[in-house]
């Protein structure tokens, strides 16, 4: 169950359970080294951090997110429609407690508002050990499956990943979970186009069953290689250091 209340000027939804993580949160507002330290950095962006943290109560991934272009334009979505970060934690908890595994748990989310437009988010998750599949030589064929399976339950459960390439599924001790979930709204054009991607580059199968389906396959694949390209051509651009021996 979620918990909604105010706290330190932010709106916050955590656990019931979670005084846990507002302790945490306490830590971070306060830069408290004494109780934390990063073990990783796995995203470093102008709007948005993730790092490996570790606390007085163990591994958290966080995540702390700041639009920077378009405010205006997602001020104003904002005022016409449900928070996504919201909509996300509490569907991550309803799907744990039903007894699913593929998501990393959602503890915490502790967003500065003006009206219903977050220009500060720190999210809290659970960390997952394991490698991420595009770290694997070769994704075997019972991994797919699995990969498979945790789909169908996560679009069964209202989630889409919104971008279910081979970073975002982790090869955990307890099978294939699913990390980088969007709280948007789960439509038929969502779920289709995570199982296209999944399709392109997992090698999940996906039959397209009309032209609609058919069309977003070729534009998803026509996007894919077209990153792609750009990707071999920035490596073949690099210079290359020599070293004197």
């Amino acid at each position: 169950m979620i918990t909604k209340l105010k706290y330190r000027g932010f709106h916050v939804c955590c656990k019931s359970n979670g005084s846990r993580y507002l302790d945490i949160l306490d830590d971070i507002l306060n830069c408290n080294v004494k109780k934390l330290s990063v073990e990783k950095v796995f995203k470093s962006k102008r709007h948005t951090h993730v790092s490996l943290l570790n606390t007085a109560y163990g591994q958290f991934v966080l995540k702390v997110y700041s639009p920077q272009k378009k405010r205006l334009e997602k001020f104003a979505k904002s005022l016409l429609r449900p928070n996504d970060n919201e909509n996300l934690i509490k569907k991550i908890d309803l799907a744990q407690t039903q007894g699913h595994t593929f998501p990393n748990d959602f503890y915490l989310l502790a967003e500065r508002r003006t009206l219903k437009f977050a220009h500060l988010s720190i999210m809290l998750f659970e960390y997952i050990p394991g490698p991420e599949l595009r770290h694997l030589p070769a994704i075997p064929q019972d991994v797919v499956h699995d990969v498979k399976t945790a789909m169908q339950q996560m679009h069964e459960m209202k989630i889409i990943s919104g971008d279910a390439h081979e970073g975002n599924f982790i090869l955990s001790d307890n099978g294939v979970r699913i990390i980088d979930l969007s709280g948007k709204p789960c439509n038929a054009k969502r779920k289709i186009e995570d199982s296209i991607t999944a399709h392109i580059r997992l090698g999940v199968h996906f039959e397209p069953r009309n032209l609609w389906e058919k069309f977003l396959v070729s534009r998803k694949m026509k996007r894919h290689l077209k990153i792609k390209e750009r990707t071999q051509q920035l490596h073949l651009d690099r210079p290359i250091n020599h070293q004197n021996g």
